[in-house]
């Protein structure tokens, strides 16, 4: 397979100036020389005793073997379905990285690789759904595993979607079912000792790699990789953007970069960022993205404890879907936003319009055209908009979309979401707001 390194334009779009940049180099230098350390290992290997301790997920050969043996013993020739029950960080990278590659007529063109379903949350037309699917399509246990993945293993949604579906399968297949269960979660939480106790299958979650860091851990590649996806491509893509982002020259360091962009622009009040994909299978890895950064962005008070209020929101764009939509807020409304266009062109195996065209007076100069070749000229149609309007963005120029490529993004974004915080003096890796709808949740259900 060829390697080919994911790009990050800037000049001439993003307003921000190399004496900026070198600031944002000067005042991160301690903090990427840190994560740059700890993805040297020892010669003990690798440890997981920092938040930033993601950064060794690609890198382990341990962690690495040991997660592909599991996919291997729980591989089997009649396996059709992996349901995978989690929620948030639990869920959203390996919708993201599925979704992606596998585009919207999986069920019809992949038809030998399992698929994968994902309950993620507690609807009741989804969950009825997903029992009519299990009574109707399941014809024995051997075609099904159940992932179950809740980091702190208490996830109201999980658990009750969950003990729904077991019902279901249990009475169907009796205690046979029990050896196609997997629990993904903390070691010693809840969910891992009651597990244990009944002797099921588990894949420990490294305590300190939070939810929304945990797609190229167990979370993300156990089921990926039972669908028969190729993740040690996802770790080598990712291990590649690892050098590139623990670089200490900024102008060689494409997440250094990127955070110092973002950062400018917020403190200018520039406070919504638009993740703009022209590439509709990856509107999924947008969601993933965005809880990434609202979750590690928005906090209520700085690493000093003064109350600070700080806080980026996502939103996710499509091409060219949206543009048909948004794009008048986005050329002539309020200039709040700062974008940044992710573009694969994909042009290998591209569909090419007829010479001969069977309406040939609706739209001038399509004929002959491939899909990719009208996608472009859409593509640089906008950003011509944008700098005429003199509205900031900064570009991720992809090959193709390749477990290779969607490795190196995840990490690209995870480091930088990193420097991001550090250069807003907010901590990436906690949540404590989070809290405040569970704990009011569980005092409801007290009541009900």
């Amino acid at each position: 397979m060829i390697h080919r390194d994911i790009d990050l334009i800037y000049q001439g779009t993003a307003q921000v100036e190399a004496p900026q940049l070198e600031a944002g180099q000067k005042a991160l230098k301690e903090y990427v020389d840190f994560v740059w350390k700890l993805a040297q290992g020892d010669e003990k290997g690798y440890d997981y005793d920092y938040f930033e301790s993601l950064v060794n997920l690609p890198l382990d050969d341990n962690f690495k073997n040991t997660l592909l043996q599991k996919i291997q013993d729980k591989k089997n020739e009649e396996l059709k379905y992996i349901l995978v029950i989690g929620i948030g960080g639990s869920n959203l990278g390996t919708m993201a990285l599925y979704r992606a590659l596998r585009g919207r007529l999986d069920v019809f063109l992949h038809a030998n690789d399992p698929k994968i379903i994902f309950v993620d949350t507690v609807s009741p037309p989804l969950i009825a759904q997903v029992i009519q699917f299990l009574n109707n399509e399941v014809k024995g246990p051997e075609e099904i595993i159940i992932n179950m993945i809740s980091k702190s293993g208490e996830t109201t949604e999980t658990v009750a979607n969950f003990e729904v579906i077991y019902d279901v399968l249990k009475k169907r297949f009796g205690d046979k079912i029990n050896e196609r269960l997997v629990f993904t979660t903390d070691k010693e939480s809840k969910l891992w000792n009651a597990a244990e106790e009944k002797g099921l299958d588990l894949l420990e979650i490294p305590e300190k790699i939070g939810g929304r860091y945990s797609v190229l851990s167990p979370v993300g590649l156990f089921p990926l990789g039972l669908a028969n996806f190729n993740i040690e491509v996802f770790w080598n893509g990712a291990a590649e953007m690892i050098k590139r982002c623990t670089n200490r020259d900024v102008f060689q360091n494409p997440a250094l970069v990127s955070a110092i962009i973002t950062y400018v622009h917020y403190a200018n009040g520039l406070n919504i960022y638009n993740s703009f994909y022209f590439n509709p299978e990856l509107k999924s890895l947008g969601r993933w993205y965005s809880q990434l950064m609202a979750e590690s962005i928005a906090k209520e008070y700085n690493l000093r404890g003064e109350k600070v209020n700080v806080g980026i929101t996502p939103i996710i764009s499509i091409g060219s879907t949206d543009l048909h939509s948004t794009a008048t807020l986005f050329l002539a409304g309020p200039k709040n936003k700062f974008t940044q266009f992710t573009h694969a062109s994909q042009k290998e195996g591209s569909p090419q319009l007829p010479g001969d065209l069977f309406m040939p007076d609706l739209v001038s100069n399509i004929k002959g055209k491939s899909i990719t070749d009208i996608m472009n000229a859409i593509y640089y149609g906008v950003k011509i908009a944008y700098l005429k309007n003199s509205l900031p963005y900064s570009e991720i120029v992809m090959y193709d979309i390749s477990e290779d490529s969607l490795g190196q993004y995840l990490q690209l974004k995870m480091l930088e979401t990193m420097y991001l915080a550090r250069l807003l003096g907010v901590n990436a890796f906690d949540q404590p707001k989070v809290e405040d709808y569970k704990r009011e949740t569980r005092e409801i259900l007290k009541k009900l």
